[in-house]
């Protein structure tokens, strides 16, 4: 039984028992990790707001025999921007559904954790999709699920390949001076989301809703 420092990102909760939770959270070398928050349900509980969807924050777990437990929590970033507006909501909740679904249980990847919080850092502080659509491409190529070769067939604008393999090499500064032309957003985002259901196969819950958002 050890207790564990580390940062994360809370991308997952369920209410678990009377006043508990059940968090799931992506850290940077303890990988995607499950812990119980005892009693953060609690009007009283002084962890409560910490430990809130999106949060990133320091935190202190003990593991037991069968269940990890939460025994101490610290804020690092909140978010507020984001979570005030529900376009921004939609867009983050978007980021963390690909990561928490593609990112294996228990298995350190900090390349995979600092592209998530770099992402919600931007997104707090511009709107701007491109920052989602860099995100989906460098964390597919970070786990090994995309290749700038498999796009053959999958291409119908012209300058998408150059535009994908800007998204997957060129650094965040770099990444924030592209403009797409609307039908290249388009065709940028439907690789990409062909990609992502592929490897899950199955459909991604947040692109049903940012779908619903453009209507």
């Amino acid at each position: 039984m050890a207790v564990v420092t580390t940062e994360g990102i809370i991308v997952r909760r369920s209410n678990f028992g009377e006043a508990d939770r059940i968090l799931t959270i992506i850290t940077p070398y303890k990988g995607k990790i499950k812990v119980v928050a005892k009693g953060v349900r609690r009007i009283t509980s002084r962890r409560g707001g910490n430990v809130e969807l999106l949060n990133k924050v320091k935190l202190q777990v003990f593991q037991g025999k069968s269940l990890a437990i939460l025994t101490e929590a610290q804020s690092l970033e909140t978010f507020p921007k984001i979570k005030s507006d529900l376009t921004l909501l939609s867009y983050a909740s978007h980021l963390v559904e690909v990561a928490e679904r593609l990112l294996p249980e228990e298995q350190s990847n900090p390349a995979a954790y600092n592209l998530l919080a770099t992402a919600l850092h931007l997104l707090e502080r511009n709107s701007r999709q491109i920052f989602i659509r860099a995100f989906e491409v460098k964390i597919l190529s970070v786990l090994g699920f995309f290749s700038l070769e498999g796009l053959e067939g999958l291409e119908r604008t012209m300058g998408i390949r150059v535009i994908l393999e800007k998204l997957q090499s060129e650094s965040w500064e770099e990444i924030a001076k592209v403009e797409l032309k609307p039908d290249q957003a388009l065709e940028v985002e439907r690789i990409l989301r062909y990609y992502i259901e592929k490897v899950l196969e199955g459909k991604l819950r947040s692109m049903e809703v940012l779908n619903k958002l453009r209507k």
